[in-house]
């Protein structure tokens, strides 16, 4: 399955487009000015119809007046240093955990590499403990059936038992930040954390690093 073209002159091409202002610097919090922009080829999931799309994007960047921190303006469910986007890695990893497709059917469905899924898969298992995923979702939702159902699943596959866990408690902390109200651009449970987490703290989550303030005292906080 081939990825469509963007035509960049024709009626798909990407426009430019941003508020009038930006936003405060999100360091130090003082004014910051536009400073040119920026064009990726993310790897995504159209919101209309869910479909497999090479998108052609511009990106506004912006300098603090203050601390003259750099940083990028990026549209909801756009994750920062991932061409493919965090709802795509979900699926692929989701289809080797939950399913019976090795890396490479998985990957082929997105176009992509059986190295790039199996990569997807370890930094999934070791974004973060399930505990803490489920901490912060009982703080934020107590009536929420956090865990459910964990303590029955075998670890006759280790690496899928554990991926499967991670995956599972991403969706519940996802869900519960929907019904908090917080509104997020990505639907998978691991595109909803880690958009919130970079969206309220700045976090940019790399390859087998989870994030370093995951904890209640940072959940919905300004």
């Amino acid at each position: 399955m081939g990825l469509p073209e963007i035509d960049a002159a024709g009626e798909g091409a990407a426009k430019r487009e941003r508020p009038e202002r930006p936003p405060p610097c999100q360091l130090c919090g003082s004014p910051s000015w536009w400073n040119g922009w920026r064009l990726v080829f993310p790897v995504l999931h159209r919101l209309v119809d869910g479909a497999l799309e090479r998108a052609e994007q511009w990106l506004a960047r912006m300098k603090c007046s203050s601390c003259r921190h750099g940083s990028t303006l990026y549209s909801p469910g756009m994750y920062p240093r991932r061409q493919y986007q965090l709802d795509v890695v979900a699926e692929v990893v989701a289809t080797m955990a939950f399913g019976d497709r090795g890396p490479t059917e998985a990957a082929r469905e997105v176009t992509g590499s059986p190295t790039s899924a199996r990569r997807w898969t370890r930094w999934v298992a070791q974004l973060c403990a399930p505990a803490r995923l489920i901490a912060v979702t009982t703080w934020i939702d107590p009536d929420a059936s956090a865990g459910a159902g964990m303590a029955a699943r075998t670890s006759e596959l280790c690496d899928r038992w554990r991926v499967s866990r991670v995956l599972d408690a991403l969706e519940t902390l996802g869900g519960a930040l929907v019904r908090a109200g917080v509104t997020l651009g990505s639907c998978s449970g691991l595109g909803r954390v880690l958009e919130w987490q970079h969206r309220s703290h700045g976090e940019v989550v790399g390859l087998c690093c989870e994030p370093r303030r995951l904890s209640p005292p940072m959940a919905l906080g300004p």
